[in-house]
């Protein structure tokens, strides 16, 4: 098992983010969980009907004395968020993609709350990515979880009222060399 979390959070704001990953027969099987929590511009916005997206990314590099580190798989999950104003209810889209490919299998769910709708939004649970090769030891596992602005209107691209420090983005570097036979490994960096 590869596993990292990240660092302890202030009382009042939420813990860190927790990241396991292991490798079963079929592939990698990722789970993940980020501390989310929406400032208000993007809240108001999601009433108003715009659709917020969010991408879960992961990719496994091995690296190379030369040039730069091999990509051996890279995989991306993308889940949209929209409120449907006429019924008050939360569409919440998953797409699954592997090489960029974001046209793979899809599920969508209609929720009664925003919170359950973050909740979906906030987990990755038991994402399988399939490997093409076995791992060596010596490669490192990227994961990520980011708000997709490129996908928001023009103004809110600029992302006003996150300066007071609440981020929509965590990363973790994790090392591979003890994913052998569900192993814990060290903490992932932040």
């Amino acid at each position: 098992m590869l596993a990292g979390a990240g660092h302890g959070a202030p009382a009042g704001r939420p813990a860190g983010p927790i990241w396991h990953a292991e490798v079963h027969e079929e592939g990698l099987l990722i789970d993940a969980r980020v501390p989310l929590e929406l400032p208000t511009p993007l809240h108001d916005a999601l009433l108003r009907g715009v659709a917020l997206t969010f991408v879960w990314q992961a990719e496994l590099r091995r690296p190379r004395w030369y040039w730069t580190d091999q990509v051996l798989l890279s995989a991306r999950r993308t889940v949209r968020l929209t409120h449907q104003p006429l019924t008050q209810r939360w569409r919440l889209s998953v797409a699954d993609g592997v090489g960029g490919d974001e046209h793979g299998a899809a599920l969508q769910r209609v929720l009664d709350t925003l919170e359950e709708a973050l909740a979906l939004v906030r987990s990755s649970q038991r994402w399988r990515i399939p490997l093409a090769q076995p791992l060596r030891g010596d490669e490192q596992l990227l994961l990520a979880f980011q708000l997709d602005t490129g996908r928001l209107p023009r103004p809110l691209q600029w992302l006003p009222g996150l300066e007071g420090g609440s981020t929509l983005a965590w990363r973790a570097v994790l090392p591979a060399s003890a994913l052998r036979d569900g192993e814990p490994l060290p903490e992932g960096r932040p």
